[in-house]
């Protein structure tokens, strides 16, 4: 112990050592005269350090903390811009003769086609030129069209198959990790480039990928922004305003939203990356926080209304950044569904029945995130996190279900979440060091209660009423230390931490006066050790954590261990990772008492124990290949995850009930294939291609019986585009198949469900003023019972006179089924082969006016 803290001092007393330096910036003509307004940036990696401009004699100074070899940048409307190579150590005077770029063209002619993409170290500039068309209205339209991007359907811009870290917009953080709140609502105009950085560097030091949006110059220093009105059939409406600000004094937004079409402006994953604090190793923590009833992004509702607010600001300053956003969203949802069970051979026949489902949601969300850094002289920052999310959800079920007898159900599920977090760390950096002392601290308190009335007795008791009431308060404190150094002969990460954790749950149930109250109280003690070499084309990285838990009394050692190998030959990039991890149960796996849900089940614990240890190992080959030149890529993942021993569950089938006991298995495997690839077919099209396949096999048990449940997922879609400049008529068209299937050993059973999707898009744009676009698809649904087809066709036409403020809107969708349509769903689980019919939201048709300033 002594030993340690002696090293400890000693690496502080290395780090204590830095400097500060000027650079003085001389800007003249080739005739000797200064010019003045030039815009200079201090870069460094790629990445700019600061901005300033040229003063009346062509001068400016930057200060710089450390000596180094830096890229100075010098932009201007009437000189060539010009980017320099400097070299602090030797000299800090620098004087730079810029060339005028006032040139007459007489003729052009263009011999090649313009490079979609261009890569520099780990940043990949798009070509925005290459790809415009006209027809694009948002970010997100832009995005779509280059190649290696994509939006998967949570919203989420994703590249190698990985959702991209963060968007920012002018290199500043644009409300956290939400995609869709900027590629959605900053429009296409707004956007000079796009850049893809591989090893951007957040606020609070860590390592992530960024997707960064740069802005025209007239977007700059001046509020802009659009209020867009819209009203329709079956008193649809959309109301939507969004205000920006990017400039000197802070970049600010602030977006609304008001629908009832089911636009929902936040998905899934936003509200989980919302609801979980970062960590000074950049892996997050969350206390597996259940997803609002209300949050159905799917469509498949009978209607749905959103009032959405968010505002965001930020700054950035030499010493000082700060980036705050608020976030709320209010919804309410109905859903109506139909669902048919069949009863496997050899199970009682009064175990199949059919049930109407009638439910109305309703709840809200928030979410406040204030983040600050403040630089010092000595080359060190402060960085501080807070974080409150607010949370409320309420879920109201009617239920009629027919089987041997008819049973009517009212549920009733009240949920309310309140979480606090607190981060703060200390960085120092020194050369090619790195030094982080960190503290964290997270507190929860949740609260779920259940009410359910039946016409008949509930859950073979005496009483056809329940009222169930389960809290937990949850604290979690963590100190973290974090050495990182880069030389010549290996890269090493050095971290040790130790944190506690302290969950305290009460489950009673009213009428039958159960009452279970239980602690988990985990301390957890951290030491990992990250190494990395580059080895010619070759990068090398392997890590090991030391991990010592005492759950509850019971002391637990565990070694993760995780091996990466990057191979790097021309425009092919090759991958392969290994990574070892462990888990614990969660408290809600552990209660010993009949826990009730609103889907007319009980869970209890029947074999865990704290300090069970799930231990997954994930084998990982990716492939990427990426032509500049043309804009082609394909990329390629294999990766297959083996989870031993498993958590699962012993369903216990009763007819009108079903119970499930927590317990473990030998084993869960799970094998993921990823194909995408984009080609340019000569200049005017493009192919797209997505092939996704998994196979999961899970070990569990029916009845006490030893069951293997494998599903198997396939689907494949393809897509050709046009890119003609200068037409006023483009197209989309694509298919999409799908493929589920679902065996299980016990009962010896199987299901399926085919999907196919065929549509055609047409994109338009008639004299720069009108600009529209029609999607039909053509659904068909099949499942072993039965088959459904819907015609869907959707889109927007959209008229703005050049030089006009004034946008006149027309969206539409669904227009064949304006009262509504049905969406049904194939599935097996272990009680029964079910399907299940839902009917999904009416067709509308809305019109408005949107101002643009």
């Amino acid at each position: 112990m002594m030993d340690f803290k002696f090293l400890t001092l000693i690496i502080l007393f290395f780090f204590s050592y830095s400097f500060s330096q000027n650079i003085n910036i001389e800007v003249k003509e080739i005739d000797g005269s200064p010019i003045s307004e030039v815009n200079v940036q201090l870069l460094k990696d790629g990445k700019t350090i600061d901005f300033l401009k040229t003063d009346d004699k062509g001068i400016c100074t930057f200060k710089a903390l450390e000596k180094g070899i830096f890229s100075l940048k010098f932009t201007s409307l009437f000189y060539k811009t010009k980017i320099v190579e400097i070299n602090t150590a030797e000299k800090t005077n620098y004087s730079i003769v810029l060339e005028t770029q006032i040139t007459t063209i007489q003729t052009v002619e263009i011999k090649s086609r313009p490079k979609i993409a261009t890569a520099k170290e780990d940043t990949i500039a798009f070509n925005l030129k290459a790809v415009r068309d006209g027809t694009e209205r948002t970010t997100e339209d832009l995005i779509k069209k280059l190649p290696g991007l994509d939006i998967n359907e949570n919203g989420k811009v994703t590249y190698k198959g990985k959702a991209v870290g963060q968007v920012l917009v002018e290199g500043n953080e644009f409300f956290g990790k939400n995609h869709k709140i900027a590629t959605q609502n900053i429009s296409a105009e707004m956007i000079e480039g796009i850049d893809l950085w591989q090893n951007y560097t957040t606020i609070n030091g860590n390592r992530s990928t960024a997707l960064n949006l740069k802005l025209k110059d007239e977007y700059k220093g001046k509020i802009t922004g659009n209020i867009d009105g819209n009203y329709g059939t079956k008193n649809s409406y959309l109301n939507h305003a969004n205000l920006f600000r990017f400039g000197k004094l802070g970049n600010l937004a602030l977006i609304t939203d008001f629908n009832n079409i089911a636009k929902d402006p936040i998905s899934f994953t936003d509200f989980y990356e919302m609801n979980t604090q970062e960590d000074i190793d950049n892996t997050g923590n969350n206390n597996n926080i259940d997803i609002p009833t209300f949050l159905n992004n799917d469509g498949r509702v009978q209607s749905k209304n959103n009032q959405f607010a968010a505002l965001q600001y930020s700054k950035s300053k030499k010493n000082f950044i700060i980036t705050a956003f608020s976030i709320f969203n209010n919804a309410q949802l109905e859903k109506f569904a139909a669902t048919k069970r069949t009863a496997f051979e050899g199970q009682p026949q009064d175990f199949s029945f059919f049930e109407q489902k009638s439910e109305n949601n309703k709840g809200f969300l928030g979410t406040t995130q204030i983040k600050i850094k403040s630089s010092f002289s000595d080359n060190s920052f402060l960085y501080y996190n807070f974080g409150y999310n607010p949370t409320r959800d309420n879920f109201s079920q009617n239920t009629n279900r027919y089987s041997e007898n008819n049973n009517f159900y009212e549920i009733d599920d009240l949920i309310k979440n309140t979480t606090f977090s607190n981060f703060l760390s200390w960085n120092k950096g020194s050369n090619n060091s790195k030094l982080v002392l960190a503290f964290s601290q997270i507190n929860q308190k949740y609260s779920d209660d259940l009410n359910i009335y039946s016409d008949q007795n509930l859950f073979q008791t005496n009483s056809n009423l329940l009222f169930q009431n389960y809290t937990i308060q949850s604290n979690r404190y963590t100190f973290d230390f974090y050495v990182k150094n880069k030389n010549k002969f290996i890269n090493f990460n050095f971290r040790s931490g130790f944190s506690y954790k302290s969950d305290d749950s009460k489950l009673i149930e009213w009428i039958s006066q159960s009452t279970e109250r239980r602690g988990l109280k985990i301390y957890h003690y951290i030491n990992d050790l990250n190494l990395h070499k580059q080895i010619g084309k070759f990068d090398v990285s392997a890590a090991l954590s030391s991990h010592f838990l005492n759950v509850n009394n019971y002391a637990e050692h565990y070694l993760e261990k995780r091996i990466n190998i990057r191979f790097n030959l021309s425009s092919n990039d090759f991958e392969l990772e290994y990574n070892s991890r462990y888990e614990l149960p969660t408290l809600k796996m552990l209660q010993n008492n009949l826990f009730y849900t609103k889907d007319l089940s009980y869970f209890q614990n029947a074999s865990l124990i704290p300090s069970v240890l799930s231990n997954i190992k994930t084998y990982k080959f990716t492939w990427h290949r990426f032509n500049f030149e043309k804009g082609n890529s394909l990329f390629l993942m294999l990766m297959y995850d083996k989870t031993k021993p498993n958590f699962t569950t012993n369903t216990i089938n009763y007819g009108t009930f079903t119970g499930i006991e927590n317990t473990t298995a030998t084993y869960n495997d799970r094998l993921l294939f990823l194909l995408t690839g984009n080609r340019r077919f000569s200049k005017n099209f493009i192919f797209k291609t997505k092939l996704t396949s998994a196979i999961v096999k899970n070990f569990n048990f029916i009845n006490g019986n030893e069951n293997t449940s494998t599903i198997k997922n396939f689907e494949i879609s393809q897509k050709i585009s046009t890119n003609f400049k200068n037409k006023p008529v483009q197209f989309d068209l694509g298919y999409t198949y799908t493929k589920g299937l679902f065996d299980q050993s016990f009962y010896s059973t199987s299901a399926k469900q085919d999907n196919v999707k065929l549509s055609l898009g047409i994109r338009m744009i008639i004299k720069k003023q009108w600009i529209g676009n029609v999607l039909g698809e053509y659904f068909i649904q099949k499942t072993e019972q039965n088959t459904i087809r819907n015609f869907l066709i959707g889109g927007q036409v959209s008229y703005r006179k050049e030089n006009s403020n004034f946008e006149y809107n027309l969206h539409y969708n669904n227009i064949l089924n304006l009262n509504s349509f049905q969406y049904i769903n194939g599935y097996t689980n272990q009680l029964g082969i079910e399907e299940a019919s839902t009917t999904a939201l009416h067709g509308y048709i809305i019109g408005g006016l949107k101002y643009n300033f």
